[in-house]
């Protein structure tokens, strides 16, 4: 179970890390690529992005370092968080797709926060 959790934990971080990095250092290129990053007040779009890459580092570098590793679902809870919030956000612009995507990101975290709480912390 340990093993899941981490592949998961990592393959989260390799799709949330560079979708925030590209919206806070390349905003432009981000309201190219993604049609919804227009509609939100690029401040906001910041606060999401820095959330967003905080949240992808605390769910492997406390248990990589071994250190403060409650941090690790509560990241995960956090990013879940915002993933309910971007759920809501693309339903109310009918954007299926984006949502659904949101649905896929929230289970896996969700998984992510009960393993390392229940299951193998």
């Amino acid at each position: 179970m340990n093993a899941l959790l981490w592949a998961l934990q990592a393959s989260l971080v390799l799709i949330l890390l560079p979708a925030a990095a590209t919206r806070a250092v390349s905003y432009d290129f981000a309201k190219k690529r993604m049609a919804w990053v227009a509609a939100v007040p690029r401040s906001l779009l910041l606060f999401i992005s820095a959330a967003e890459i905080l949240g992808a580092i605390g769910l492997v570098l406390p248990g990589l370092a071994r250190v403060a590793l409650q941090l690790t679902p509560l990241a995960a809870l956090g990013l879940g968080l915002i993933q309910v919030m971007a759920f809501l956000f693309h339903t109310s612009r009918h954007e299926p797709r984006n949502a659904g995507a949101n649905l896929v990101l929230l289970a896996a975290l969700v998984f992510v926060a009960v393993g390392r709480l229940v299951v193998s912390p």
